[in-house]
């Protein structure tokens, strides 16, 4: 807890005037405040020896209509209403310091996550939910700041207020100040007690809203095919069942934050009794006066609110905590892909020549080899195929090269260096990436086309959609390139996104292109023509092209044949028909099954 709380409290350091000036305030007000019972005492105790003083008046009403008691009440009342204006004033410039301050804060965690998350390295999204990252980057925040606002400010406002009013009651009367405060270390107790159950029950409800919130995003993101099949009532169910164990969950959280307040005022409830009990014995034997018994109540009623407010804060710092650790998992996850010492930052320019030696790789937390003693080399401006049967660790492949992941054995050579050795950020702004899972997001075409240059002119968005095949059809749109896509693209048919991303990688003017199976989605007679400009666009570039249909690739320099994670047969397409091995086999086989798509 010490460590955590060490580590959150940095965030405090960026706005350490704000917060002192804050809490000043904050202590200013509540001085102000304690002095309005005593403006209430005086009055009634000044008005009261107006009347035993003299025998003129009738009554009390004779008294307060007075000349000697309305210039009394006048005084007083002038001394209150400045108190109360001061104090209300003061309270609003707290707010305006310590719970703006806590939105900057908040402000800046959420800028924090997020840098930290496009920093991960991909394992990281492979082993949590998308739900579960969702909530940490904007639920759990939310819940942190609440550390930084209220239950800091309530924790000032009880310990300043608490001072102000203990010390002027134990002035008043010691003995009817003990009465007084008896019992509220009951209270301290059952809020110690409360504070632990709440902080483990709000940690199992994150969690549990994290899986609700990752069933909607998993519903939405794939509701054509939801649609598609039929299974609305399905899913529908799936999400009931986990916002019952939420709601379920919630319920018996509130239930026990609802004893908190009955409990409180009950126990608020015997110190005003207390009060009026031994206060009125004080009175009859003439050491306070009446004054004072109205005094005491407001002082009781003055700490109704720190004390509750200690339950209050208890509550939210528990909470907040809980959400905390959830977050600092989050920015203290190992970055394992990034420049360190071994990094040469002179590196300013790639050519393009790629080798891999003896490279291994498995997925994290697998056992079984993903792709194994891998050998090939391409040359900068070769142009170079890998095919092969699903699962054969093709994309797996090409995810080394922009460094998604890195090997588990073996090494990766960048034009003669290893790949260590060259910064993250310029190898892959080196590359253009076409993944075989195709994104685009919920903007307009021509920013999606746009997504990887810094300043894109409408002149290259258009060259690079007509290089991929697309601007006709882009053309065909009522908004053309300021058509706004849906999730996930949903706007475009499958083609289309592929080649919109494909347009996507062309505007970089990269030296190294990867094209995994972009090209599936498209018919033969589209794909021969994206082909055709894209032979003249890639001359001179680094290809490396992954395709389940031989015809896309067989004027490649050089084709690679995978199975089960290695390299079986690599060549030129020729060269590997003369062998008669399994690349021959996969030829023949679907040059059949076009001929019987023909017939």
């Amino acid at each position: 807890m010490t460590g955590s709380l060490k580590k959150l409290n940095k965030y405090f350091k960026k706005y350490l005037g704000t917060i002192i000036l804050g809490s000043l305030f904050l202590v200013a007000s509540n001085f102000f405040l304690v002095w309005i019972p005593i403006f209430i005492r005086r009055t009634i105790d000044e008005v009261a020896a107006l009347e035993n003083k003299t025998g003129d008046y009738q009554g009390l009403v004779d008294v307060l209509f007075s000349n000697q008691a309305g210039a009394i009440l006048a005084e007083n009342a002038l001394l209150l209403v400045g108190a109360v204006v001061a104090s209300g004033l003061l309270l609003f410039a707290t707010r305006q310091t310590l719970i703006v301050t806590s939105r900057k804060i908040e402000f800046d965690l959420r800028n924090d996550i997020f840098d930290k998350l496009l920093e991960l390295p991909q394992r990281f999204f492979s082993e949590y939910k998308q739900g579960e990252i969702y909530v940490r980057a904007t639920e759990d925040i939310s819940k942190v700041r609440e550390y930084f606002g209220p239950a800091f400010m309530y924790t000032i406002n009880t310990i300043s207020r608490a001072g102000f009013v203990i010390t002027m009651m134990i002035i008043v009367s010691p003995e009817l100040t003990f009465w007084a405060l008896l019992p509220l270390p009951l209270l301290s107790g059952f809020a110690y007690w409360i504070s632990g159950y709440i902080n483990d029950h709000s940690r199992i409800i994150q969690e549990q809203y994290s899986n609700v919130a990752g069933r909607a995003q998993e519903a939405f993101s794939s509701i054509r095919l939801i649609k598609a099949y039929n299974r609305e009532v399905y899913e529908q169910q799936r999400f009931e069942d986990e916002s019952e164990s939420y709601r379920q969950k919630k319920l018996r959280l509130d239930m026990v934050e609802s004893m908190f307040h009955p409990a409180l005022n009950f126990l608020i409830g015997i110190s005003i009794i207390l009060v009026i009990w031994k206060a009125g014995q004080y009175v009859i034997e003439g050491t306070l006066t009446v004054g004072n018994i109205v005094e005491y109540v407001v002082y009781v009623g003055y700490l109704t609110w720190p004390v509750a407010s200690l339950g209050y804060t208890v509550n939210r710092f528990q909470r907040s905590m809980a959400s905390w650790n959830r977050v600092d998992q989050v920015l203290t996850e190992k970055v394992e892909i990034s420049d360190d010492h071994v990094t040469d930052a002179s590196i300013e320019e790639l050519k393009g020549d790629i080798e891999f030696i003896n490279v291994s790789f498995k997925y994290p937390g697998a056992e079984a080899y993903a792709i194994k003693d891998v050998n090939l080399k391409v040359k900068a401006g070769q142009n170079v195929a890998i095919v092969g049967r699903t699962g054969s660790g093709k994309s797996t492949l090409v995810q080394l090269i922009p460094r998604l992941f890195d090997p588990t054995d073996g090494t990766i050579l960048i034009d003669g260096s290893d790949i260590n050795k060259v910064p993250v950020k310029k190898l892959r702004a080196e590359i253009g990436f076409v993944p075989q899972d195709t994104f685009l997001f919920s903007d307009s075409i021509g920013e999606n086309i746009a997504f990887g240059t810094e300043e894109a002119s409408e002149e290259q968005i258009h060259n690079a959609a007509e290089k991929a095949q697309v601007r006709e059809n882009i053309m065909d749109f009522d908004k053309q390139f300021e058509t706004m896509l849906g999730e996930r693209g949903i706007t475009l048919s499958g083609g289309q996104k592929q080649r919109t991303a494909i347009a996507r990688a062309l505007i970089r003017d990269p030296k190294i292109i990867v094209l995994d199976d972009s090209l599936s989605a498209v018919d033969t007679k589209t794909e021969e023509a994206i082909l055709q400009h894209l032979r003249n666009e890639l001359e001179g570039r680094t290809t490396i092209m992954i395709s389940h249909r031989i015809s896309t690739i067989k004027d490649a320099d050089i084709i690679y044949y995978m199975e089960e994670g290695t390299i079986k047969e690599f060549g030129t397409h020729d060269e590997l028909l003369q062998k008669e091995g399994r690349y021959s086999a996969m030829y023949k086989k679907q040059l059949l099954e076009k001929e019987l798509a023909e017939i």
